[in-house]
């Protein structure tokens, strides 16, 4: 758990940009999404221009987030910019190897341009005649790609200078180790990959065969999340936003529109709504405008430090903002994953709970957009569901989506606080719990060198009496993955069990003030 734990903190950087990422896209997406009106009321062609440069900006950010992970995570267990280089290409590397040896009968959107890759032209029997695109693992090549590079790094520094490359320099042969192994692995990822696929082509299939079922639903709503936060929605999200597993409808000019996406963007266009669109958007609405933004405010108040609190309320008055304007939740889910994922498991099942229970409602609030984005797509944002207000067929479903929401933001709220302050350590009862607080008391130098405590979701701060007393290496090995000096104290990166160990501690010190008044009475 302290490895799973230091991602979170080594991770944190790309989080943030991929953070910044959203809140572009939703800017972008206030000026030309045309529900909203304000792409009527500017027409400068200078703001239009840069309200689509601010969407390409974070489009580019969000799609490419693995090469934001690979390169953070080479970086900082390497510890060089050799790392770093050779990372870069080695994942070139081994997205080359799976645009060359995956199977080309694979459904389209098993595959993609990722960094520009494809091959238009080639000598190879199999390859002519059409253009063929990297595979799509998701964070997963990222993951197989920075295994590979920091064992590579490290291999070469115990490399032996009179050997038989002797002639290459360490940081070349780490590069071309690199590149050989990466390609291996993208090799074998080619041959290995087209079987997670065809369980994924199963589950779609099941799902179609009546989406009208509450339980297909719930299956597509948790597939959905789980599959968009390994980078990986496209393979559930196409088929039924854009063929003909989402449902089809005929217009009154006799042409057939195929996927959920597209039927609502026609019907609403024609203001032509049957009622039965929109199907697999309803829940976006609830959890990006309603429960998303209660999880965020749940975790600033956890936080027991005042001053940390009035530093970081910007930040999380933007993810609220982020969350109502981008309609991504992908940040926070990847931040659950690392630091979480019991709590990230909730999300999910609760997601699954939300599309079951709308179906069965016959609830449908759907997603308006005139292009074929999965990746980058933004559904379920405030602006559109204010948009809605106009259309009186639809007052039925944004009552309910909003009673819904208020629930599910008391339910966000309080899951949240619970999970840190009851559950998110020795959730079994095995002992895990007085572990670190015992250890963690000894380590400070015992409950009476403890001046104050403050915590976080992901951090303990000591301040103590005689820092003499710390015995840092006792909290490493109890599992921090980080301990730093602040002007508040001695900052513990525990991770996620941090409220429950400052709660035990607290509980040590008015212990020790009893027992210190009852020996003077």
């Amino acid at each position: 758990m302290r490895n799973w734990r230091s991602f979170y903190e080594i991770l944190k950087y790309p989080l943030e940009v991929l953070f910044a990422g959203v809140i572009l896209c939703g800017l972008g997406n206030l000026v030309t999404n045309p529900l909203f009106g304000l792409s009527d009321i500017i027409t400068n062609t200078y703001a239009r221009a840069g309200a689509e440069m601010l969407n390409r900006i974070g489009q580019f950010l969000i799609v490419n987030f693995p090469l934001l992970f690979l390169i953070r995570l080479s970086a900082r267990r390497g510890g060089s910019a050799n790392s770093i280089i050779s990372s870069a290409a080695g994942y070139v590397a081994y997205l080359t190897a799976t645009m060359f040896f995956t199977d080309t009968s694979l459904p389209s959107t098993s595959y993609s341009s990722i960094l520009g890759l494809s091959i238009s032209r080639s000598t190879v029997s199999y390859l002519a005649n059409t253009s063929h695109y990297p595979l799509q693992t998701g964070i997963f090549g990222a993951l197989i790609t920075a295994a590979i590079s920091i064992w590579s790094f490290n291999r070469t520094r115990r490399r032996n200078e009179y050997g038989f490359f002797s002639f290459l320099s360490k940081e070349s042969a780490c590069t071309i180790r690199t590149i050989f192994c990466c390609t291996l692995a993208g090799t074998a990822v080619a041959f290995g990959w087209p079987f997670l696929l065809k369980f994924i082509q199963r589950v779609v299939r099941f799902i179609s065969v009546d989406t009208t079922n509450p339980i297909n639903l719930a299956l597509y709503g948790i597939m959905d999340r789980l599959l968009g936060t390994l980078h990986l929605g496209t393979l559930i999200r196409q088929p039924f936003w854009y063929s003909t597993n989402g449902g089809s409808w005929v217009n009154v000019a006799g042409i057939s529109v195929a996927g959920d996406v597209n039927i609502w963007t026609a019907q609403l266009s024609a203001n032509a709504l049957t009622g039965m669109a929109g199907r697999f958007f309803t829940p976006y609405y609830v959890l990006n405008i309603f429960a998303v933004p209660a999880m965020i405010w749940s975790m600033f108040f956890l936080n027991t430090d005042a001053m940390e609190r009035r530093r970081t309320w910007l930040l999380f008055l933007l993810g609220t903002l982020a969350s109502w304007l981008s309609g991504t939740m992908l940040p926070l889910e990847l931040m659950l994953v690392l630091l979480c994922p019991l709590l990230y498991m909730f999300h999910l099942l609760y997601t699954g709970v939300l599309y079951g229970l709308f179906q069965a409602l016959h609830v449908y609030l759907g997603y308006y957009s005139t292009d074929t984005l999965t990746m980058s797509a933004l559904p379920g944002t405030l602006g559109e569901f204010i948009s809605y207000l106009r259309y009186p067929n639809l007052t039925r479903s944004l009552l309910i989506a909003a009673a819904v929401g208020a629930v599910s933001m008391v339910i966000y709220f309080f899951a949240t606080r619970i999970y840190f302050k009851y559950l998110s350590v020795d959730l079994f009862r095995t002992g895990e719990k007085e572990l670190y607080v015992n250890t963690t008391i000894k380590a400070i130098g015992g409950i009476e060198n403890v001046k104050m405590v403050q915590s976080s979701i992901s951090s303990l701060t000591v301040s103590v009496y005689d820092p003499n007393r710390m015995d840092l290496s006792r909290l490493r090995n109890i599992g921090s993955c980080r301990v730093y000096e602040t002007r508040a104290g001695y900052t513990i990166c525990f991770g996620a069990p941090s409220t429950m160990v400052r709660i035990a501690i607290e509980q040590a010190m008015r212990d020790s003030i009893r027992d210190v008044n009852n020996m003077q009475q």
